[in-house]
């Protein structure tokens, strides 16, 4: 082979890796602004003036927003275009009761695996509790989830997590601009991590389905529908 063609091919390769980050950085870009509420529910999306904002292509920019159709966040109409999903409280009720089964079974599974994580747990709480702003708040909150399931090798139900997640983020950010709300998550968490810590599960489990039940109702309350 010859060096140029060893270096076209380096090339292409970095090309795309390239193409990846764009990607990468315009859809984490758009979730932001509609999860924050800069983007507003119901809001339609003037593509020209996204991409002079994020400073991209209108294609780049398609691909993310279509990106962010197939996780629930925007919908596209073949004459209005793109806008952003209503919130719902109908989200809410289905959402956070099958998420919190299915974290409860993914935990169960490897709860032998959980006392180790203890201490990263707790660090990841701490930063939790002094969080200064909802997005970080959020971050580090699905982070505490995330690790608590992490030794869980079933890869199609953290699969089916993750997705529930994005799902959701747009109300876990609303829970977390709630004043109090985020000490109440981290007093809930501390809980599940002392039944860990003392090897009971069962209180550990029934601790993370309150943890989320109590997200739920907050939320519920918050949209005006209980």
């Amino acid at each position: 082979m010859s060096r140029n063609a060893v270096t076209s091919g380096g090339t292409k390769q970095s090309d795309g890796s390239n193409t990846v980050r764009v990607r990468a950085r315009l859809h984490r870009a758009l979730r932001d602004l509609i999860v924050t509420g800069k983007l507003k529910a119901g809001e339609k999306l003037n593509e020209i003036r996204l991409s002079r904002q994020l400073k991209t292509s209108r294609t780049p920019l398609r691909e993310a927003l279509l990106h962010l159709e197939r996780e629930g966040l925007v919908r596209s109409d073949m004459r209005r275009g793109f806008t952003v999903e209503l919130l719902s409280s109908r989200d809410v009720r289905e959402i956070y009761p099958v998420l919190a089964q299915l974290e409860i079974l993914a935990v169960r599974g490897s709860a032998r695996f959980v006392p180790p994580l203890l201490p990263r747990l707790a660090k990841i709480n701490d930063a939790f509790a002094r969080a200064r702003t909802p997005l970080r708040a959020l971050d580090l909150d699905t982070l505490w989830h995330d690790t608590l399931m992490s030794e869980s090798k079933n890869a199609r139900l953290a699969a089916i997590v993750s997705s529930l997640r994005l799902a959701i983020r747009r109300y876990e950010h609303m829970y977390m601009t709630q004043p109090g709300l985020t000490s109440v998550s981290v007093s809930q968490h501390k809980a599940i991590m002392a039944a860990f810590q003392r090897g009971d599960v069962k209180a550990a489990l029934e601790a993370l389905e309150e943890n989320y039940r109590f997200g739920m109702e907050a939320l519920l309350r918050k949209m005006g529908e209980e």
